[in-house]
């Protein structure tokens, strides 16, 4: 990385993410020579699964009461999904008179772009320049991109979840409480933030006015979105009720061995949740105690809901997944350059699954 060290950053991370993005797309054109189809385009082969509820967020809103129709979402309603990246994408769809899909993946590469640069500006907190900007090759070839391409709230999450803590870090905490805010706003475990920033608060002694209503500030998105619920369908937590309509209905001491089972042989999800934990132990043992409960918080929900559905995603795009690695690879560059070349196989190959429809991304 001798040469790529000299670049400036800014346009280190411009480098990496072009390059990154333009290989997907080469890869797509590929991949639809070969099995997707010649007339399939980038932007409607990205949006699958979830992707449709946010369509049916951003075009007619939030519905009043549970589905019957179509026969997929029996059973369902659209309050699960949180309101701020919808409402963003029905934003710039309205503006700029675009599709739905593809104004939601432009801005999630928008996220994405910034991200990297606050990821950067946040390791530079506590790393050399080296493992700063190998930590942006990690972020930015990620496997999980799929999910950062997709009509997910992903990308957003990632970039007000490192805003956030990049503020706190450098005591911003102002405009750390406003992104964590936004971030409530975006996914319901966006409410970590607020918890590890008000136990951070009594942690430092600091239990004044101002930071309770900072605290309060910190959850303010989840907050409104409840009473919005509320108001809609008489239930403040009609978003997590909801979720037991895919199966989360937690533990069941009748069977618990068999849930057990289910999620230990869930390779894929269940793999990423061991990793996950192994890296929030690396992250307390270098000090990094705030970003190490951000990251278990953030994926104890899933797992406690009794299936692993998802639970590689919900780990693989937490920030803190990459600033685990560059922790464990900061002293090594035979397992830096190990690390980026797993990276870009996982990174290609996840990418044709999705084209694929493999069902473990879900």
């Amino acid at each position: 990385m001798g040469k790529l060290e000299r670049i400036n950053w800014v346009y280190y991370c411009i480098l990496i993410f072009v390059i990154s993005r333009v290989i997907l797309i080469y890869e797509f054109d590929l991949a639809r020579n070969l099995f997707v189809g010649k007339h399939a385009n980038f932007f409607g082969s990205m949006c699958k699964w979830d992707c449709q509820w946010y369509i049916s967020i951003v075009r007619d809103g939030y519905d009043t009461h549970v589905r019957s129709y179509p026969k997929a979402w029996f059973g369902l309603a659209n309050w699960a999904f949180f309101p701020l990246y919808p409402m963003l994408v029905k934003l710039f769809t309205f503006a700029f008179a675009a599709g739905v899909v593809t104004t939601g993946i432009i801005l999630n590469q928008l996220f994405i772009f910034f991200s990297s640069l606050v990821f950067y500006k946040y390791l530079r907190l506590y790393f050399d320049e080296r493992n700063s900007r190998f930590g942006i090759i990690l972020l930015l070839f990620s496997p999980f991109s799929i999910y950062f391409m997709s009509l997910y709230t992903e990308a957003l999450f990632l970039f007000l979840s490192l805003l956030a803590f990049y503020c706190l870090s450098i005591n911003k905490q102002l405009t750390a409480v406003i992104a964590g805010g936004l971030l409530s706003a975006t996914r319901p475990v966006g409410v970590v933030f607020g918890v590890v920033f008000t136990l951070y608060q009594i942690y430092q002694r600091n239990i004044t006015l101002r930071a309770l209503i900072y605290c309060l500030l910190s959850v303010s998105g989840l907050l409104l979105y409840m009473l919005y619920l509320h108001k809609l369908t008489g239930d403040y937590l009609a978003f997590q009720h909801i979720q037991r309509g895919w199966g989360r209905v937690g533990f069941n001491s009748n069977r618990i061995w068999l849930q057990l089972y289910k999620m230990v042989t869930d390779y894929n999800n269940f793999i990423m949740f061991l990793i996950s934990i192994v890296i929030a132990i690396f992250l307390a043992a270098n000090k990094f105690y705030k970003e190490a409960l951000f990251n278990v918080l953030c994926i104890l929900p899933g797992a406690l809901t009794g299936t692993m559905l998802s639970e590689a995603r919900f780990c693989g795009t937490l920030f803190t997944f990459y600033l685990g690695l560059v922790v464990i690879a900061k002293k090594s560059n035979s397992l830096k350059i190990g690390l980026a070349v797993l990276f870009l196989v996982f990174y290609l190959s996840y990418f044709m699954y999705w084209l694929a429809k493999a069902r473990f991304l879900v």
